[in-house]
């Protein structure tokens, strides 16, 4: 019996959902499982954990599967930093409240 692995409930609920937009979209384009999982190079099993948002499964399987489905520019949505609203947030704190000019220094004679 295998152990899952501890992860949060909404991770576990993000997970399942991002395996059933998945199956959706193969669906859609009426790809079978066997036919999808042979493009990605796995196991029909494999490919039924992913839609099935297994957590022990790669990261590697997910691409692939965005791929065979020409989905795999989503796969540079995740932690885009332009859509960071924290980290945009914090850097925008710590920027100077105002820009000095800098010193001519004497030492730059050529």
């Amino acid at each position: 019996m295998t152990q899952k692995p501890n992860i949060p409930p909404g991770i576990q609920k993000g997970l399942s959902k991002v395996g059933e937009n998945i199956r959706i979209a193969r669906k859609r384009r009426a790809i079978t499982m066997e036919d999808m999982a042979s493009r990605m190079y796995v196991t029909r099993k494999t490919l039924s954990r992913l839609e099935n948002g297994d957590p022990g499964v790669s990261l590697a399987i997910l691409a692939s599967a965005l791929w065979v489905l020409g989905l795999d520019n989503d796969l540079m949505l995740i932690a885009n930093p332009e859509q960071d609203k924290v980290g945009i947030f914090r850097e925008r704190q710590r920027l100077p409240k105002r820009i000095r000019k800098q010193k001519q220094s004497d030492d730059l004679d050529f």
